[in-house]
């Protein structure tokens, strides 16, 4: 059996970070010892080899799903692809140029304003304390992986997945990641963010408190706001 080239991965250094992290594990998903299905190392596994965020590891994987290269599957892990898919026009990830403009990300954030306030409006009716109580810790946890000098930590939207997930519709999950993987995309080609890192994190723990409340009206408010933000455009 080959030797997977994850061991020989090493910490990196914080310039031009994201870059970097996207290159490595884009190195690494394309290395010859990995075959279409084998499953990459976790997230958590990958972050401490590189010395980063699983933040940052979370988004670089979902741009390589959105490049065909990986697939998630919910409570598995990351796959490497089967490459015959790569070229599916269907893919929102495809549809987004080299060269993004504000049009561009303004078309982007209302079809995401639309997915999300579906899918939170949902959750508001349907949830469970224990649920409710994994996503007050998914906060803890990356605020607790950020640093000030990366503002693509912005860019993270693994509590609008979770919440995605909890609602348990298949397809409009299928949706939303699709829309997740374009949205990280778009951003990072842009050069900007839509917001910096504190604010949307504070949007992200008024939303819980909503839906703590079950405030439905609250919560459909609050995800339009926050989906909508342009901060840098």
């Amino acid at each position: 059996m080959s030797v997977k080239p994850f061991l020989n991965m090493r910490p990196i250094q914080r310039t031009d970070v994201f870059q970097e992290v996207l290159r490595r594990l884009d190195s690494l998903a394309s290395d010859a010892s990995y075959k279409p299905g084998d499953r990459l190392p976790p997230e958590r596994e990958l972050a401490e080899r590189l010395g980063v965020s699983r933040t940052l590891v979370r988004q670089a994987l979902k741009l390589l799903e959105a490049a065909g290269k990986v697939v998630s599957r919910i409570g598995s892990g990351t796959y490497i692809a089967d490459p015959a898919p790569r070229n599916n026009p269907c893919l929102l990830s495809h549809t987004v140029p080299r060269e993004v403009d504000k049009e561009f990300l303004q078309k982007l954030i209302e079809l995401r304003s639309l997915i999300e306030q579906q899918i939170f409006v949902s959750f508001c009716q349907s949830h469970t304390e224990e649920q409710l109580a994994e996503l007050n810790t998914l906060l803890e946890e990356t605020q607790k992986e950020s640093w000030p000098d990366n503002d693509l930590l912005s860019l993270d939207v693994s509590f609008e997945e979770k919440v995605g997930e909890f609602v348990g519709n298949e397809l409009l999950y299928c949706v939303q990641n699709q829309l997740h993987q374009a949205w990280i995309m778009a951003w990072t080609r842009s050069g900007c963010i839509p917001e910096r890192q504190e604010v949307l994190h504070e949007e992200h723990l008024g939303l819980l408190k909503a839906l703590h409340s079950r405030d439905c009206e609250d919560v459909a408010r609050r995800i339009l706001a926050h989906v909508n933000r342009a901060y840098t455009l």
